[in-house]
Order: structure tokens, then C-alpha cells, then sequence
């Protein structure tokens, strides 16, 4: 019954870290969606700039803003992308220390057990003990009510 108990115990433990392993890989998998959306809609945003940029004259360097703006926008998708790389690792750690202290808090259930049924196996030998001791009791609770009987019985009928 006892390992049927860890054996749960320890089943709850690992399905809780895969649930949120599962969790940690759908973070990623909906970052890395946001992170293309995002990456998609900067990209966008320079096309329409360079196209306002050439109806507005042709007084003005397009190449020269074309230049700035792919930089400014490949540097904002840079730090987009070295943010959700960063939320990431901050997320794959916290799921890391949270199995870890699964498995302790596993391991810690799993002594906590075998402490109990320790216990357990001192108390019910002392209650076995303690019900040898009043059997005994008993029993010679009972042969002096026997002895009292006969001694009863001989006296009203006589040997």
C-alpha cells in the first residue's frame, strides 16, 4: 500500500512538471508567434515609411532614409528578439527551479513516509505489548472468577 502511495506521490509530481513543461514550450512557441508579428509589422512599417518617404519629393535622400530606417527598425527587432530571449531563459529558469523543488519536495514526501510508517510500525508494537499485557490481565482475571465460581459452587453443593 505504502510504494502504491509514493508511487501516486510521485506520479502528481511528475505530471505537475509536465504540465509545466508543457506551459514553458506553449510561452515560447506563442513568444517566438509574437516576436515574428512583430518582426513582420516593423518591416511593414518601413516599407510605408520609404513609400511616404519618395511621394514626398524627390528634394529628399530616400536611399539615406531608407539606410536609417532599416537601421532603427532592424535594431528595434534586434532588441524585441534579445527580450523574448531573455523572458525565455527567465521563464526556463523559473521552471527549472520549480522541478527542482518538486523533485525535493518529492523526496522530502517520500522520508516523511518512510518516517510514518517507522512510527507507525513502533506505535503498533507497543499497542501489540499493551494487548499482550491485558491478555494476561485477563486471563488471570479469569481463573481467579473460575476459582471464585468453584469455591461458590462448592460451597452451595458440596465437593
Amino acid at each position: 500500500m505504502e510504494s502504491n502511495e509514493k508511487a501516486k506521490a510521485t506520479e502528481q509530481v511528475q505530471a505537475s512538471k509536465a504540465t509545466a513543461a508543457e506551459k514553458l514550450e506553449a510561452f515560447k512557441t506563442e513568444a517566438s508567434q509574437h516576436l515574428d508579428a512583430a518582426a513582420t509589422q516593423l518591416d511593414e512599417m518601413k516599407d510605408k515609411l520609404v513609400a511616404q518617404a519618395q511621394e514626398f519629393g524627390k528634394d529628399i535622400d530616400i536611399d539615406g532614409l531608407k539606410v536609417k530606417a532599416t537601421e532603427h527598425f532592424e535594431a528595434a527587432k534586434a532588441a524585441t528578439a534579445e527580450n523574448l530571449a531573455s523572458l525565455q531563459a527567465q521563464a526556463e529558469t523559473a521552471f527549472a527551479a520549480a522541478s527542482a523543488k518538486a523533485d525535493e519536495l518529492s523526496d522530502v514526501a517520500e522520508d516523511k513516509f518512510d518516517e510514518m510508517k517507522a512510527e507507525a510500525a513502533v506505535q503498533l508494537e507497543a499497542a501489540q505489548v499493551k494487548l499482550d499485557e491485558l491478555k494476561a490481565e485477563a486471563s488471570l482475571q479469569i481463573e481467579a472468577a473460575k476459582e471464585k465460581a468453584k469455591a461458590v459452587w462448592n460451597q452451595l453443593f458440596g465437593d
